[in-house]
């Protein structure tokens, strides 16, 4: 390729763009953007300075988002060769933090710096999600490496999700190597068996990122009275009724989501008529249980994001003030209430103001007892907040 050709297929940054990609954010948008290089969706690019320095090599895309970053220097990188280097290195990460684990997050996409790739596994099941055009344009190559470094008797494409349109990737549900399984895994996620579908069920089929928190309100179940808000399969409600709770009462909108919740239950041996299950929306439940005046001694409420991005910050706010207002309010004398948030637009410290407010007009004295942050496997990236998205609050209310 001559000069000439390599400049135009070269991206210029400005200033500020520069100065971002240095510090190693993974992103590169359009408005930092002094030239646009001459190039086709998905290629590997050089982005420079407006010196003309090459500062590394990413994944060109069409939208706002337009360089993933997959290389600092000016050394281009074998995509291929790299992929593997850094599957394999997630890989053995997992091992020291996943050791004897069924199911977790293999690659976390940026926070494993592999932006644009998230790859779940469930048992020898990999479940795959490509959100970049330069590495869906390759599934097939992809998913070939991923069962170099591990032996799997299925990987699915799981590109389900509506922010692919912008991408130019179609949306689709399928096999790239092996069979799509004729039913549900019976997987063990965290301390219970789950029932997980890899085609049809929420994210690549479970939320992984959440399945360590149960563990950590252990001491809160036994003979408890517990109340699961956006229970969606019964993870936390299984939890509890395995470690002794006395009753759990679960909630979620999809009616479906309920019945497999039901079948986890009998496919752990729990006794089911320990667990009432209401499908409806959260808020309108919610006002009936306020209206009942029931107590619980243990609150879980898991919403989905409420903001996910900036601009939904103060609707945000006034959801989850709600939500934790009627929790507190529903409270017996000593209870605990679990509040967590999936957003990277709603910080950690929005998030505490927030259960603080909502504590105030509760009339609640609490205390926060634990606090609780995504897994290992679903590693953030110092400098980069937007991989930094899950947190949440275990909170204890005086008697």
């Amino acid at each position: 390729m001559t000069s000439m050709k390599k400049q135009l297929r070269r991206a210029m940054l400005n200033d500020a763009g520069a100065e971002r990609a240095k510090r190693g954010h993974p992103w590169i948008f359009r408005g930092s953007l002094l030239q646009v290089p001459a190039c086709a969706p998905g290629d590997i690019i050089a982005f420079a300075d407006r010196r003309g320095e090459t500062l590394g090599w990413g994944l060109w895309s069409e939208s706002a988002l337009c360089i993933r970053v997959l290389s600092l220097g000016a050394h281009e990188p074998d995509q291929m060769a790299l992929l593997r280097r850094r599957i394999e290195a997630a890989l053995e990460a997992r091992k020291k933090w996943c050791a004897g684990e069924e199911c977790f997050r293999w690659v976390h996409g940026e926070g494993d710096r592999l932006p644009g790739v998230t790859a779940d596994l469930y048992g020898d099941v990999l479940s795959l999600q490509l959100s970049a055009y330069g590495w869906y344009r390759h599934a097939d190559e992809v998913a070939k490496i991923f069962r170099k470094v591990k032996k799997l008797s299925a990987v699915i494409l799981r590109n389900d999700t509506k922010h692919l349109d912008k991408e130019g990737i179609p949306r689709e549900v399928k096999p790239l190597l092996g069979e799509m399984p004729e039913k549900p895994l019976r997987v063990r996620v965290g301390d219970t068996l789950e029932l997980v579908d890899v085609a049809g069920g929420q994210k690549t089929g479970a939320y992984l990122d959440v399945r360590h928190v149960p563990a950590l309100v252990e001491p809160l179940y036994k003979g408890a009275e517990v109340l699961d808000c956006f229970c969606y399969q019964g993870h936390f409600t299984a939890h509890a009724l395995k470690s002794g709770a006395s009753r759990v009462t679960a909630i979620d909108q999809s009616e479906a989501a309920l019945d497999r919740a039901k079948e986890n239950l009998a496919l752990n041996g729990l006794d089911g008529s320990r667990a009432e299950f209401r499908c409806g929306n959260a808020f309108d439940i919610m006002r009936e249980i306020d209206a009942e005046r029931k107590r619980y001694d243990l609150v879980i409420m898991d919403p989905p994001p409420f903001s996910p991005s900036k601009g939904q910050l103060d609707s945000a706010r006034r959801g989850y003030k709600e939500l934790a207002v009627r929790g507190f309010r529903r409270l017996g004398p000593g209870g605990h209430l679990v509040f967590m948030s999936c957003s990277h637009a709603f910080t950690r410290d929005m998030l505490f103001d927030v259960l603080a407010d909502a504590a105030r007009d509760a009339g609640a004295v609490c205390r926060v007892v634990r606090e609780i942050h995504q897994p290992e496997d679903h590693p953030a990236l110092l400098g980069v907040p937007e991989t930094d998205y899950l947190k949440g609050f275990v909170m204890g209310v005086e008697e």
